[in-house]
């Protein structure tokens, strides 16, 4: 398969880019004008966000679904330097047989988030604040992948009560035996909690104190501003480097 981005060692480390064809079944390509037009168009990117088209691209990949039938259509957009290691999580993903309902970009939601919750769809990139807050959310970096959000849903507490998105996601709040290291039901994140982490998404919702947003996995803030913030070939070697001592 072709690399997407590679490291080299000359004088320095450097980094460059070889795109995989748009026609394959699974691979990494940069963003298409049509594809950065129809984000726009249906309120996915918008004005101010921290990338643009530019540092976008798309990752392709095959995936089984809850009745254990394969797909060839699952899709995500993310930012340029991580693009290589998602696609290596969703192919461990299919390696395991961890399901998917779908995966596909925010757009055809129109951009919204909690329809695409509500489809119990896998995304990536949506330019939007962080839910309940003015924050810029880490999936407008491109840099965070939302993962199976029914089987593992985003919850929020005020006092006893506790709001549960999306609603279906209700009959998977209790984690019990996932925290226990016991068998967990089809789809729920903590089985794969170590794919994401040794590919660099290592904070998880699941382990925050509340929300709690177990279908959430990004690769920290200050890492995603610091490679949007550097030219593509080096923000992709800045973060390999990251994930090499990890994976020794």
């Amino acid at each position: 398969m072709p690399v997407f981005c590679m490291r080299r060692i000359p004088e320095i480390l450097a980094a460059y880019f070889l795109f995989c064809g748009a026609a394959a079944a699974e691979g990494i390509a940069p963003l298409g004008a049509d594809e950065c037009a129809a984000m726009k168009a249906h309120h996915v990117l918008q004005e101010g966000a921290p990338v643009d088209c530019g540092r976008l691209a798309v990752v392709a990949f095959s995936y089984v679904d809850f009745q254990g039938q394969a797909h060839d259509d699952g899709k995500l957009v993310v930012l340029d330097a991580v693009a290589p290691r998602v696609l290596r999580i969703f192919q461990a993903l299919k390696a395991r047989g961890f399901p998917l309902a779908k995966a596909r970009p925010v757009e055809a939601y129109d951009g919204s988030d909690d329809a695409s919750m509500e489809d119990d769809n896998s995304s990536a990139f949506n330019h939007r604040t962080v839910a309940g807050s003015g924050r810029i959310s880490l999936h407008a970096y491109g840099a965070a992948i939302d993962l199976n959000p029914v089987e593992n849903p985003y919850l929020t507490f005020s006092g006893a009560t506790v709001t549960v998105a999306p609603p279906q996601g209700a009959a998977f709040v209790n984690r019990r035996q996932a925290r226990l290291g016991k068998p967990v039901r089809k789809g729920m994140a903590e089985e794969v909690v170590a794919i994401f982490a040794a590919n660099g998404f290592s904070n998880w919702g699941g382990d925050w104190d509340g929300p709690i947003d177990y279908q959430h996995f990004d690769i920290t803030r200050p890492v995603a501003e610091a490679l949007a913030a550097l030219p593509p070939a080096e923000a992709c070697a800045t973060f390999e480097m990251g994930i090499a001592p990890r994976a020794r």
